[in-house]
């Protein structure tokens, strides 16, 4: 996912869904450059399943960082909307 927020306040303004994000993705932006960030959240392969001629078949993934709430939100556990950046750490908080 990638987490558009505003630089003065932390405020998430918009995100591009996904897990891994090719250059398309990261060429695009959501609102005024000028006054919005973004923090990236890939996430990568921790584990591979393959087949008997070893083929991978199935992967199991982790986020980057902010690993815990990234894993709520992707289980729909949590909701990214009461959530802003912390513009010192790039690390998400809790607002509600």
């Amino acid at each position: 996912m990638i987490i558009f927020y505003k630089k003065t306040t932390g405020e998430i303004v918009g995100t591009i869904d996904g897990r891994i994000h090719d250059e398309t993705h990261l060429k695009m932006w959501v609102g005024n450059r000028d006054e919005t960030e973004r923090l990236i959240c890939n996430w990568i392969v921790v584990k591979q399943y393959k087949d008997e001629k070893g083929n991978v078949i199935a992967s199991d993934y982790e986020p980057e960082n902010n690993k815990e709430i990234m894993i709520l939100i992707d289980q729909r556990k949590a909701d990214l909307r009461d959530y802003k950046v912390n513009l010192e750490t790039k690390n998400l908080v809790k607002i509600k």
